[in-house]
């Protein structure tokens, strides 16, 4: 995949004077500024990744600049083998209404063009409409129905073992003839980012521990997997299937997990499907959760659709 460094400072439509260009650590405290009431007393995960963001050079961190001063911004993270994931996408709210943040896609898409990527995606919540609105506008469609779930960790007694890397193979195919992974499209979660589920993504959750299962007579019963939420430095689920019972002790168990490792929260984004199941387990609650929509971008789904089952190269932009 071609690099993004290539596109700098170019001139968009919006607000006379408004330009894009690649993100300077110079624009770090006006970011910061703008981005520290995005979700009220929450504030926003940008300034955890924002080291990590500035110093990516496979995809791009983009600025929206007007008068000289950042007012938005978004990022392009390149997974490898033309797998794209948009995030971060925020606005000045002195500046909203102004078309900045369309004017931010047009720049994102120009990217693109020049990246040539296989698949791009991103996720927003289910009430979000703004980001609705403008994915729809661009091509995207939904292809997964998610439920994030926030809760406070709990003592007890973790259930099944972790996963040894000889059993990376059986695990992957279980999980590829999963209904989870059905359900999202062969996507896996890490809290708001998802993930095409592939074996080396497996091999290296096993790797870090971050992979338990439970055996029934020696065949797996159950898999899940506890990857690290990097936006909320935190454990999620990011992925769990199997018979009910080994289902709810393996999602039980992200809530041991992260108090085990001194956490006071974990997370865990599940499909829509399989939230009510959790729920009536008392293993979690539906107050303390919200709606994901995780979107792809039409063009690109087809082709890759069409490319798994004809064994060709996917369709790119």
């Amino acid at each position: 995949m071609k690099s993004a460094s290539a596109v700098r400072g170019s001139r968009v439509k919006g607000p006379k004077g408004l330009r894009m260009r690649d993100a300077r650590p110079s624009d770090k405290r006006a970011v910061f500024a703008f981005t520290r009431k995005t979700w009220g007393g929450y504030g926003d995960f940008i300034p955890k990744v924002w080291g990590l963001w500035i110093g990516d050079r496979r995809g791009r961190f983009l600025v929206a600049e007007l008068d000289g001063v950042a007012v938005g911004i978004a990022k392009i993270t390149d997974f490898g083998n033309g797998e794209i994931w948009l995030e971060g996408l925020r606005v000045d709210p002195r500046h909203r209404g102004k078309g900045i943040a369309r004017a931010i896609n047009v720049e994102v898409l120009r990217t693109l063009t020049r990246m040539k990527p296989r698949a791009v995606r991103y996720c927003t919540g289910q009430s979000n409409w703004g980001s609705r609105h403008i994915g729809g506008s661009f091509g995207f469609k939904i292809a997964a129905r998610m439920r994030y779930y926030w809760m406070k960790t709990r003592a007890g007694k973790v259930k099944g073992e972790f996963a040894r890397p000889r059993e990376a193979a059986e695990i992957y195919r279980f999980m590829l003839a999963s209904r989870f992974v059905k359900m999202t499209s062969g996507l896996m979660a890490e809290g708001w980012i998802f993930r095409e589920l592939t074996p080396r993504l497996v091999a290296s959750y096993i790797r870090q521990r971050r992979v338990m299962v439970i055996r029934r007579s020696g065949r797996l019963a159950g898999v899940a997997v506890y990857p690290w939420e990097r936006n909320d430095e935190s454990l999620t689920l990011g992925f769990v299937d199997g018979e009910p019972a080994a289902v709810r002790a393996l999602a039980a168990n992200c809530l041991r997990l992260a108090r085990a490792r001194g956490g006071k929260f974990c997370s865990a984004a599940i499909p829509s499907r399989v939230f009510p199941a959790l729920v009536e387990a008392g293993v979690y609650r539906r107050k303390d959760s919200m709606g994901q929509l995780v979107f792809e971008h039409a063009g690109w789904a087809t082709g890759r659709a069409n490319a798994r089952k004809a064994g060709q190269p996917a369709r790119r932009f």
